[in-house]
């Protein structure tokens, strides 16, 4: 059965530019970890508060590493979401595919991603508020301790790793 483990919200970070913000956020993208047989990241435009919410088209979609699925979802989110040209250019020096609408990672990169890869991530990401949320038993708690390492991005983890479910 296929279920949700892991949701990641994302918009930019507005705590420093808002008087009375109360640390929300206003998202523009939605990612969801969906986990059955093979994990895979579906992106979504997420601003549901336009006065016209977004339509929601086919899901891009990338399978991630087995070590790093959170850092795949940014990188992810980084390429096909917000399209940085830096972070771009250093996944197609590994990646050659013109479209990365859908993209295996874990197939593509049996060792793992290169680690400049993950670097232009945490150099050139910057400047936005995420916030995920993750279930006990979700591969996303593989790599949850190195998201301290992105200094660019203000991010709220929820996890449910340490708490009984009642």
């Amino acid at each position: 059965m296929r279920e949700t483990t892991a949701e990641i919200w994302i918009g930019q970070d507005q705590s420093n530019e808002w008087i009375g913000t109360t640390g929300g956020i206003n998202p523009t993208h939605l990612m969801l970890l969906r986990e059955n047989s093979r994990p895979a990241w579906l992106l979504l435009p997420g601003n549901l508060y336009d006065s016209k919410p977004p339509l929601i088209g086919p899901a891009k979609v990338w399978v991630p590493t087995p070590r790093n699925p959170v850092q795949d979802a940014l990188l992810q989110f980084s390429v096909v979401g917000v399209k940085i040209p830096e972070i771009r250019a250093v996944l197609n020096d590994f990646e050659k595919s013109r479209s990365k609408s859908r993209l295996d990672l874990a197939d593509r990169f049996p060792e793992g991603v290169p680690n400049e890869v993950y670097l232009a991530v945490k150099r050139h990401l910057v400047g936005w508020h995420v916030v995920l949320s993750v279930g006990a038993n979700s591969l996303a708690n593989e790599d949850l301790d190195q998201l301290s390492e992105y200094h660019g991005l203000n991010i709220d983890i929820r996890t449910s790793r340490n708490r009984k479910s009642t």
